[in-house]
């Protein structure tokens, strides 16, 4: 858990929510132009879970491989 709540993965994390939260607002106060902001808005908070997906897989197999 201490690798998954790091300092530096914590303040990813809110930067990728702050990212979405103004590329969202901007979009709602255009008028829903460009369209390519609402998606492009979550790609941090994908890449935060896919990165958090992949570190915890890894470290649930490194402990696997010490227990064996």
């Amino acid at each position: 858990m201490r690798v998954l709540f790091s300092p530096l993965r914590s303040t990813l994390l809110v930067a990728a929510v702050v990212f979405a939260v103004v590329l969202n607002i901007m979009l709602v106060r255009n008028g829903g132009q460009p369209e390519w902001v609402g998606p492009l808005s979550v790609v941090p908070l994908l890449a935060f879970a896919g990165w958090t997906l992949a570190t915890d897989y890894s470290q649930r197999r490194a402990e696997r491989a010490k227990q064996d």
